[in-house]
């Protein structure tokens, strides 16, 4: 081999050992990086389903809560109902007691709406949206609270979801990456120029993958 072709051979093996040195290096930095995202977004993917589990509890106290209160409501106006129904014009009292000293104000506005609309619902009962105090019966604003508790629940669901496919993301660019760094080293080891020339560009496909794959997961590149 002349002294020119020797000089240009080396050259060419001094240009492939960088070009593997960048891959290792780059290909070393992204998978760092990608490791510490997918650890900070599996304990996001945890947080969140811890977060609905306890929010879910809250719903279901409220529901529980809420289904006391329509009992105790129910039983209630039925009392209130039939001592209606058993008492004089000129004797109230025990409809007097009963809806001024034991029905809380939002029932006893729900009664009164039913004793003047007899007509309004059928079967006849407070108990109906139509009656503009239903809504603000206890019962009721325990149930509301229980189904935004529902609705806070499923959104930190869905977040959960969404963090876990971006830490299942993560982890496949890193599977790009190793291959990247597994390829890289062996191109510092054989001495085939054509062997060399392959692993390089599989390398550099792998690196474009991988790096593609984060930077079209949401999040890829925030510190925290």
């Amino acid at each position: 081999m002349s002294e020119t072709a020797e000089s240009k051979a080396n050259s060419t093996q001094g240009a492939l050992a960088i070009a593997a040195a960048l891959l290792l290096g780059m290909a070393a930095v992204l998978t760092a990086w990608s490791a510490y995202r997918e650890s900070l977004t599996s304990d996001l993917v945890l947080k969140n389903y811890s977060e609905q589990q306890a929010i879910l509890s809250l719903a279901n106290d409220a529901y529980i809560r809420s289904g006391q209160e329509r009992q105790q409501e129910i039983s209630l106006f039925v009392e209130t109902a039939l001592a209606a129904v058993a008492s004089s014009e000129d004797d109230t009292t025990a409809v007097d007691y009963l809806t001024q000293a034991i029905m809380s104000e939002e029932l006893r506005a729900a009664f009164e709406w039913w004793r003047d609309e007899p007509e309004a619902t059928t079967p006849p009962t407070p108990f109906v949206p139509e009656n503009p105090a239903f809504a603000d019966l206890p019962s009721q604003v325990l149930l509301a609270e229980g189904e935004a508790y529902d609705e806070q629940a499923e959104a930190l669901r869905l977040a959960a979801e969404a963090a876990d496919a971006n830490s299942d993301r993560f982890d496949l660019a890193n599977v790009f990456f190793a291959v990247v760094l597994f390829v890289a080293g062996l191109t510092t080891i054989v001495q085939r120029r054509s062997i060399q020339v392959g692993f390089l560009a599989l390398g550099s496909f792998g690196l474009i993958a991988g790096l593609a794959i984060l930077v079209t997961t949401p999040g890829a590149f925030e510190l925290g």
